[in-house]
């Protein structure tokens, strides 16, 4: 188990090897993200619960990764959890999620989103430039056309969550910038 994630990430990350050029790899692209979003999942540690709850992910905006995460979602579950999937507009609406994704049109929420998961266990994830150095545990970005992800483990520490050395070695660390 603990090395097939480097595999499904290898495959993943290195069939990527050109920026999207069309409709078609572009939707390509968007369904590789949703797969990595489930497997980060995986590979984070949350702090023991016994929760019977869904597994609330939270969109905070519009995504193209909404649909695909939702194909995923309703073949498996985290753990024994079901999973949720719902988009908000706004912070406030988002309540209690276990996972948030912000998107590029919400950019600019990002420091408050921070302030409002704080020490709520909560994953923050995007695809957006910068927003892993902005205090986003999990930012996917294409370098030289492939895909990657950044991690920020002081966001993830805030989040009381820990990733596993597997995720760790395969990411691109970032500190946030103040």
């Amino acid at each position: 188990m603990k090395k097939q994630i480097y595999i499904i990430l290898y495959i993943l990350g290195y069939s990527l090897l050109f920026i999207p050029a069309s409709a078609q790899e572009e939707d390509r692209l968007i369904r590789f993200k949703a797969v990595f979003v489930y497997y980060f999942i995986d590979y984070i540690r949350w702090p023991a619960t016994e929760s019977s709850e869904p597994f609330k992910i939270g969109f905070l905006g519009n995504s193209p990764l909404e649909e695909p995460l939702k194909e995923i979602a309703n073949k498996r579950k985290v753990g024994k959890r079901n999973v949720q999937i719902q988009t908000y507009d706004t912070i406030k609406d988002l309540g209690t999620c276990d996972l948030v994704f912000i998107t590029q049109t919400k950019k600019n929420l990002v420091n408050e989103l921070a302030k409002h998961v704080n020490n709520q266990n909560t994953l923050t994830i995007s695809d957006t430039p910068d927003l892993g150095k902005q205090g986003i545990a999990i930012n996917m970005v294409l370098v030289n056309g492939k895909l990657k992800f950044e991690i920020n483990r002081q966001a993830l520490k805030n989040a009381n969550l820990k990733a596993s050395s597997q995720l760790l070695k395969l990411a691109i660390l970032v500190d946030s910038t103040d």
